[in-house]
This record gives structure tokens, C-alpha cells and sequence, in this order.
């Protein structure tokens, strides 16, 4: 039985990737941000993507989501943690969608910079379009499933 032994090695920063503990780290790492955003809004999350709801009636209703998003840029200043804000967007959901107030978030160099309203939104994936409407991923699912379709065709010789 050959038994060897890897040389160690400094660790800087992180976990090696696809490591068993590195989902429970993860994990334990961001527990408080729940804590630290859900007194303004319900948070939900999974994985490394957070989403921020609240039913807008009110101006109160918008303040209290524009304080969420400025919980959750001092609590990831906190922790060191980089914000990705190009992946950051507000999408509306309803019949009648107010789509006047703008929500800023502030990137790395400290400017600040208004959140992009996207009309659809992928979540577990599902695409969500601001009508609640699921055209959009049944059009993916189907435009996939041609793809596969062609595959087996050119591949059978049909």
C-alpha cells in the first residue's frame, strides 16, 4: 500500500472549491444577514443569491426597501464580502406596477448608482415576468427542447 502525503501549504483566503465543508461555511458566514435586512423586508435566500420582497402601498413601503438595500451594503462591508451590483436589478410584480421610485445601492469606489428595473425575473429556474406571466420560460423550455429535437434528428439521420 502506497500511503503519501500532499506538502502543505499556506491558505490565504477561502476554501478549495466543491470541498464538503464549504456549502456549511458559506452558510454559517452569511447567517446573519437575514437577521441584519429582515427587519425591513422579507429576505429570502439560496445559495449565494438573496432576494429582498416587500408590497409597495405606501412611501414608508419604498423607504423601508430602499433601508434593506442599504442593510445589506453595510453588512457586506462587514464581512469584506463584494457586492456584484451589475447583477443587482428591482423587478415589479403585479397588475398595476408603480415603477416611478428608483432604489440606489452603491458600488466598490463608493458612488452611488440607481438599481436597473428589469421587467422578468429567473429564480430556482423559473423566469417570473413582472405580470406573473410564465410565456417567457415556457418559450425557453420549448426553444430547448427544438435544440435537443434537432440533435436526435441530425444524429439519426431523419
Amino acid at each position: 500500500m502506497n500511503i503519501s502525503y500532499s506538502d502543505w501549504d499556506d491558505v490565504t483566503s477561502g476554501i478549495p472549491q466543491g470541498s464538503v465543508l464549504g456549502p456549511l461555511l458559506f452558510l454559517m458566514y452569511i447567517n446573519d444577514l437575514l437577521d441584519t435586512c429582515g427587519s425591513y423586508s422579507e429576505v429570502y435566500a439560496f445559495a449565494d443569491d438573496a432576494k429582498f420582497f416587500h408590497h409597495i402601498l405606501t412611501d414608508d413601503d419604498r423607504n423601508n426597501l430602499q433601508c434593506a438595500i442599504d442593510a445589506l451594503q453595510n453588512w457586506s462591508r462587514k464581512w469584506l464580502l463584494n457586492l456584484n451590483v451589475k447583477k443587482c436589478q428591482v423587478v415589479s410584480y403585479g397588475r398595476h406596477v408603480d415603477k416611478g421610485y428608483t432604489y440606489n445601492i452603491c458600488d466598490s469606489n463608493g458612488h452611488i448608482i440607481p438599481l436597473e428595473r428589469g421587467n422578468k425575473g429567473l429564480d430556482l429556474g423559473l423566469w417570473f415576468d413582472e405580470k406573473l406571466s410564465f410565456s417567457e420560460h415556457i418559450q425557453t423550455k420549448i426553444n430547448k427542447a427544438n435544440m435537443m429535437l434537432g440533435i436526435i434528428k441530425r444524429i439519426l439521420n431523419i
